[in-house]
Formats: structure tokens, sequence, C-alpha cells
């Protein structure tokens, strides 16, 4: 759900790494503990980490609907997608100025396909301009177990949404607050940039209730006109059921670019 996925590719839901956070017996504790919602007399508030496991024992394997919005150097990428058991889908616009690129993306078991317009196929995907212009609006497809190529449809899965939600300690509290109309308990923590930086993160979690991820924040307060990333992914529908079908026709991407190594998502028209 982050990449292609979104800036915050650090991880979309682009998305999206995976820190190994275990989530067993503790989490299930803190659910049990949690059931009659924080602040109830008697009951123990669970610490930092302990909510936020308990949010990925939450999640599990369901379906959810995401808006990611990540900003950084003048670029937004806004991505909207929902996962699935075996398939999912998102679209991809990136916006710099007035020039912009399209994307949309979708796995369909160890499948996936990418149709986008002229500037996204050399830009993202890496096409040749001539090429990009040739299947500008043709579904490509390409097989998941390529490693550079998955990127461009990773965390589509059910599977997969846990592992876009990872990030390491320490984790903090924050107030509990209203985000899109839920009372929400923010967790801080942090992720690492390719180069070893902490980037902080606030993940927003239902306050009732079992705590399903309601919002994720990367970079609170950054802007995103620097070269500081700022990104906002939204979750909503969770427990939702996608079931996408494959294209009717496409072509391999591979037969086009079987060297492929799909690179993140830089500047719109560069």
């Amino acid at each position: 759900m982050r990449s292609m996925r979104s800036m915050r590719s650090i991880r979309p839901m682009h998305r999206r790494h995976a820190a190994g956070a275990a989530v067993g017996s503790g989490a299930l504790a803190a659910l049990a503990a949690l059931a009659a919602g924080p602040g109830t007399a008697g009951a123990a508030t669970p610490s930092a980490q302990t909510e936020y496991r308990a949010s990925l024992n939450a999640v599990g394997s369901q379906g959810v609907h995401f808006t990611s919005v990540a900003t950084q150097s003048g670029v937004t990428i806004r991505v909207d997608g929902d996962t699935g058991n075996t398939s999912g889908a998102q679209s991809l616009t990136v916006k710099k100025g007035s020039l912009s690129e399209h994307v949309s993306a979708m796995v369909v078991g160890s499948t996936g396909y990418v149709k986008g317009d002229t500037t996204a196929l050399h830009n993202v995907i890496g096409l040749s301009n001539a090429l990009a212009r040739k299947y500008a609006g043709t579904w490509l497809s390409f097989p998941t177990s390529n490693s550079a190529l998955g990127q461009l449809v990773g965390g589509l899965l059910n599977s997969e949404v846990t592992g876009e939600l990872q990030m390491s300690g320490p984790f903090t509290y924050g107030a509990v607050t209203t985000v899109n109309g839920q009372r929400a308990r923010a967790v801080h923590g942090f992720v690492s940039t390719q180069s070893g930086s902490k980037v902080p993160v606030v993940l927003y979690v239902a306050a009732t209730g079992a705590p399903l991820p309601i919002q994720e924040v990367t970079n609170p307060g950054g802007g995103g006109g620097s070269s500081a990333i700022h990104g906002t992914v939204t979750f909503s529908h969770w427990g939702e059921a996608t079931n996408e079908k494959a294209p009717g026709k496409s072509l391999s991407l591979l037969k086009l670019v079987p060297s492929a190594t799909s690179g993140a998502t830089s500047t719109t028209g560069g």
C-alpha cells in the first residue's frame, strides 16, 4: 500500500519494513483486557507496545480499503486500493505541479498487472519512451515471484497487511482523539529509511472494541515540501471481501523489460 505503493515506502500500503513484531498470546491477553474498553474502572491500560501488537492481531487476515496520500520534495502520490485473500487492486496518481501520472495495478493469484499512461509507464515502470507510448492504457502482466516487479503489487493481499503496518519502538501513547468520526488511541513508533535513519510514525487505533487501525501518519507535522516525507494512510471497511478478476487480455511486461528492475516513483515528468 506504500514506491509504487505510496512514498511510505518506506512503504500505498505502498508500503510498506518488517520489523518482526511478535503477535501471540500477549496480544490475545491484551485484547481480553480491552474488551470493556479503555478507561473502564478496574481495567489496566495496556502498554503502548501491547496496544500496537493487539492492533496487528485484530487485523489478522481481514480485507481493508485504504487511501494513502504522501508528499515529498513537491511530489504528491495518492493511492486508493482494496486488499483480498487472493487478489487486490489499487490506483495511483503522482502529481508534481501541473504534471501527473496515473497507474492502475492489481494482483490475482501469483500474477500482477499494471496499466498506466505514457509518463507513468516511462517514469514508474521504466519502459522506453517509445514503448510507453505504444502500450499506454494496456494491461501488462508479470509474475509476482519477480522480486523487482512484485513490489508494484506488494501489500494488496490480506496476508500482507500487517507487514505494511510494521514499526519499531520505543512505543509511546499520544492523546485519545477523534479520527474520521471514531475515538482513537494514538500509538507512536518509528520506521527506518533505507539509509538507516528513523522516521516517526503514529498509528491511530480504535479506542473501543477491537483495536483496528483507523489511520497511520508518517512524519506527523511534516509538510512534504522538502526532502522529508509526510504521509497519511486511512483504513476503512475492515473485513470487506475483494475478488478481483484478471484482465481479459494482457501483455507480458517481462518481454518489454527482460531485465526488469522496477524503480521507485521519483519525480513526475522527470
